[in-house]
């Protein structure tokens, strides 16, 4: 937003606003008030939680709609290494997820007692979170 003073300054070559930002800011903020979402936003993405310890544990997986659009056909996946199960808990799918809804799964693990492999992966699967 510009702010000039037409009586001193009629060529507007001095501008006001960096000196006056409420008085520069005053007329759009109406405006930009008008522009926020219809729900608003909050954290959105996966979060995984691991609890217990040895061969068996739980890993629990959220994925948080924090968008102002429900997503579609939302899915979350656990990527585990070989050798090693898992077993859903809950149901790792929901076909809408409205803003500010979150998709919770909670899956049962069981590694080998002798295993390397330390990683486990949770995701969102491209195109399983859409909006619409």
């Amino acid at each position: 937003m510009e702010l000039y003073d037409p009586g001193r300054d009629p060529g507007e070559e001095h501008g006001l606003a960096a000196a006056r930002p409420a008085r520069a800011d005053a007329p759009v903020k109406p405006m930009h008030q008008s522009w926020a979402p219809a729900s608003p936003c909050g954290p959105f993405g996966v979060r995984l939680e691991v609890g217990g310890r040895g061969t068996e544990f739980t890993v629990t997986a959220t994925l948080a709609d924090g968008s102002a659009r429900p997503w579609n056909a939302a899915r979350l996946a656990l990527d585990i290494p070989s050798g090693w199960t898992a077993h859903a808990r809950d149901a790792a799918t929901a076909p809408r997820l409205d803003p500010g809804e979150r998709l919770t799964v909670h899956w049962r693990v069981t590694r080998p007692r002798v295993s390397t492999a330390t990683t486990l992966t949770c995701r969102a699967p491209p195109g399983t979170a859409t909006t619409r």
